[in-house]
């Protein structure tokens, strides 16, 4: 069987390497596991300088929230001058059908915490702020660089995500299945949504497919540097089906399993 043909590579065109930032140790390991990486103190922080196929790559943990992927992103931009930036680790499921282990491809990303309250209680969702070159920006959302987008289709149109452990938390409502494909909106905020009726109010007003606590803020540091960017995500729950014990320590969380089939991709994308 031949390899497959795709056009153009968008990782393999331009100066300097591809820059990903990711989460945690528990995400990024499954990528490092995948390539030759060597870690190095740099500056302030600790980073992975990795090869994968032909392509430089730089890597590093950014840690949870928001503000730490927000000045991760930006200080990998401004010390290693990447020619794009990719985001991958695990989400929490925004629809009742979309299962652990299924990958979401983030078409857009929104900073779903970005709400005026007003005097009512009702929500006004104020979206992204930002200049280029002096001039204000104020998208609702934040686009995926386009050929990042077909790019990543294109590679997973001809790969299969590893199955999730039947015996890891599945969900009893659903069916056991193989893991699925998605593309749409990724949610982000340093808030982690339980309940079923804000889990429902998100999707029908950004359309969004998950959340995570990164994705929408790297997009945001990316956008006035012009910087393509991309993010893959990987569910690791369905608060729908199984309430995660935050209070608890989230003794149950699948940790051995988050981000390992967005990191796959990853690595497909840049080998290709």
């Amino acid at each position: 069987m031949s390899d497959p043909v795709y056009d153009s590579n968008p990782l393999r065109s331009g100066n300097g390497p591809i820059g990903i930032v990711v989460a945690m140790d528990a995400e990024l390991r499954h990528l490092l596991e995948r390539c030759t990486a060597t870690s190095q103190p740099d500056g302030s922080r600790h980073i992975y300088h990795l090869k994968i196929g032909d392509v430089r790559v730089v890597a590093l943990r950014s840690g949870m929230g928001m503000i730490n992927a927000a000045a991760a992103t930006e200080w990998l931009i401004l010390r290693h001058q990447p020619r794009a930036i990719l985001n991958f680790g695990c989400a929490g499921a925004h629809k009742r059908e979309i299962a652990p282990g299924d990958v979401i491809i983030g078409a857009a990303y929104v900073n779903h915490g970005a709400v005026h309250i007003l005097p009512n209680g009702d929500e006004l969702y104020a979206g992204f702020a930002y200049e280029v070159g002096g001039e204000a920006m104020s998208p609702k959302e934040l686009p995926a660089d386009a050929a990042l987008l077909d790019f990543a289709h294109q590679i997973a149109a001809t790969w299969s995500p590893e199955p999730w452990p039947p015996e890891l938390d599945w969900p009893a409502a659903l069916p056991y299945r193989h893991p699925r494909i998605h593309t749409g909106p990724v949610a982000s905020a340093d808030i982690w949504t339980q309940a079923h009726a804000r889990l429902d109010l998100l999707h029908a007003r950004h359309g969004t497919l998950c959340e995570d606590m990164e994705a929408a803020a790297i997009a945001q540091v990316c956008a006035p540097h012009s910087m393509p960017f991309l993010a893959i995500k990987d569910i690791s729950n369905n608060e729908f089906h199984g309430v995660t014990d935050i209070p608890g320590g989230f003794p149950e969380f699948p940790t051995a399993e988050v981000g390992k089939r967005a990191a796959a991709l990853i690595e497909r994308m840049l080998r290709a």
